[in-house]
């Protein structure tokens, strides 16, 4: 590879801001493509690393558990539905952020629900169903990163910038 060529870090030594940034950029790629149902399980894949960087900043950083274990519980929780439902709800019960997490987890439902049906089902996906799930993940990427308190930031505009693979 020549110096004038950008050297991109490897995805495993990427923290996990970049891996989202990642995901995103591939998920707009993957849009002005007409790959829509594969925009789909990637704006899903976005929203789920999204979660993670939440329940990172509360175990980790603010109750100090060790990586390992928080690790662990998010791959217990399994999934975007479980991570919301068994560990975000309950640690933000009766909390100020619980409010916003029980509107991710209703707005989060119809991307799930697309995604099932590509992976489980084989459907295809519509410009028009990738265009309003595109939506629907910026608002819930960015929310996550907000309560995480993170200044991660993402944009559901469609432009001709190559995406980061």
């Amino acid at each position: 590879m020549s110096d004038s060529k950008r050297r991109k870090k490897p995805y495993s030594d990427r923290i996990l801001e970049e891996k989202i940034t990642s995901n995103w950029a591939k998920t707009l790629g993957l849009f002005r493509k007409g790959e829509y149902s594969t925009v789909v399980i990637r704006a899903a894949t976005s929203i789920e690393l999204a979660s993670n960087l939440l329940i990172k900043a509360e175990l980790q950083h603010n109750r100090q558990l060790p990586e390992h274990f928080v690790e662990g519980l998010m791959m217990w929780a399994n999934g975007l539905t479980g991570k919301v439902d068994r560990l975000l709800l309950p640690i933000f019960n009766g909390t100020d952020k619980e409010k916003k997490l029980k509107e991710i987890k209703e707005r989060s439902k119809d991307i799930n629900d697309e995604r099932n049906n590509v992976v489980h089902r084989g459907q295809f996906k519509a410009k028009k169903t990738a265009e309003r799930i595109i939506s629907e993940a910026e608002f819930i990427i960015n929310s996550f990163s907000s309560l995480a308190g993170s200044s991660l930031s993402v944009s559901a505009d469609i432009d001709d910038e190559d995406e980061d693979i």
